[in-house]
């Protein structure tokens, strides 16, 4: 790059081509913009280009006519810029010369940093979401597989099943059909709070009664989990989504089954407070490492229950939390590793507005 200078200098001149290398997106921004910008700093009629050299001997190939400045960052040779001219018209001040070329050498270096986390970050991102699709795809080929098992067994022609076999091979499919509507509906109640267009419906509704509903269904399924559902008397009505609130409720109280593997007592309770209704989910389980407590309402995330992995999508913490934020409450959890896990979460007494359309922060 030659350019011509035009006129100016000073610090005014200085500060204005940090304003330039500053602004500058990428390394090759800044050697586009920079000449033009060096030129207001040096003035007079000289003519510079700056060389970005890969190695310090290209130095060597600048005629000794010219001025020619090191550009270094950390011990690092990074380039040069050099001045054009004719040593009559060179009446410039080399630490001027010095000060840009410090300049320059921060904004390359600066650039060229950005450009590797840049690229890191790219990485990771694909590693992350090569990671998630492998995850889904387990998940979503282990219901399928069940089904898929159970569904040829019925259909053998040389195969006589009793009443009893037949029944259970058809609640595995039933169950296991369950569980896989429930992973895409997941997936899909994500994509709809990236799109913020989850959206509440509020009326009266009473908790007391979808945590107990909620309850009995999960309860039936364990033989080794026990529950408790405390609410006092006097629980207000609140204004809210009721299927939301029971999307919720279900989702902590999954993941408290979860997390007890070897069963125990979970209680649902309630509080009144002056602004708030506060739900709580306590569990008996193993407990929840303090690194992985930050983590719980972090997408795909899924802590391990001592040496064991918990199966899931690690979706539905994050989506109960878009949910109650909807309804202008707080989601949090508690744990100690070995005595159980408690998540809770509020709602207003005055609820958040009708057809509320969140934007997931």
């Amino acid at each position: 790059m030659t350019i011509m200078q035009t006129s100016g200098s000073g610090e005014w001149a200085l500060h204005h081509l940090a304003q330039v290398l500053l602004s500058a997106a990428t390394v090759e921004d800044v050697l586009d913009r920079a000449p033009s910008a060096i030129a207001c700093v040096l003035g007079g009629t000289l003519r510079c280009r700056i060389d970005v050299f890969q190695y310090a001997s290209m130095l060597g190939n600048a005629s000794r006519e010219w001025l020619c400045v090191p550009l270094r960052r950390d011990g690092n040779l990074l380039g040069a810029i050099v001045v054009e001219g004719a040593p009559d018209e060179a009446g410039i001040d080399h630490g001027l010369v010095e000060r840009v070329a410090d300049l320059l050498s921060t904004a390359i270096e600066a650039r060229e940093r950005a450009g590797r986390e840049h690229a890191a970050l790219l990485e990771e991102a694909a590693h992350l979401k090569l990671d998630v699709v492998s995850m889904l795809s387990h998940e979503m080929r282990t219901p399928l597989a069940s089904i898929k098992g159970y569904a040829t067994a019925l259909l053998l022609e040389d195969a006589d099943w009793d009443s009893t076999t037949h029944t259970e091979f058809l609640q595995i499919i039933d169950e296991e059909s369950d569980r896989l509507s429930r992973l895409i509906e997941g997936i899909l109640e994500s994509a709809s709070i990236d799109a913020n267009s989850l959206r509440i419906e509020l009326e009266p509704v009473l908790l007391p009664r979808i945590a107990r509903r909620v309850v009995d269904r999960i309860a039936i399924q364990s033989d080794v989990h026990q529950f408790v559902v405390m609410f006092p008397p006097s629980f207000p009505v609140v204004a809210a989504d009721a299927e939301r609130i029971e999307q919720v409720l279900t989702n902590l109280i999954d993941n408290a089954v979860k997390y007890s593997p070897e069963g125990g007592l979970t209680v649902v309770r309630g509080e009144v407070r002056p602004d708030e209704v506060v739900i709580s989910v306590v569990d008996q389980g193993t407990g929840i490492e303090p690194e992985d407590l930050n983590k719980l309402f972090n997408r795909f995330f899924r802590a391990s229950s001592g040496r064991r992995r918990v199966s899931g999508t690690g979706l539905g913490l994050p989506i109960s939390n878009s949910i109650v934020r909807a309804h202008g409450g707080r989601i949090w959890a508690e744990s100690t590793v070995g005595h159980g896990t408690t998540l809770t979460f509020t709602i207003p007494h005055q609820g958040a507005s009708r057809q509320v359309t969140t934007t997931d922060e």
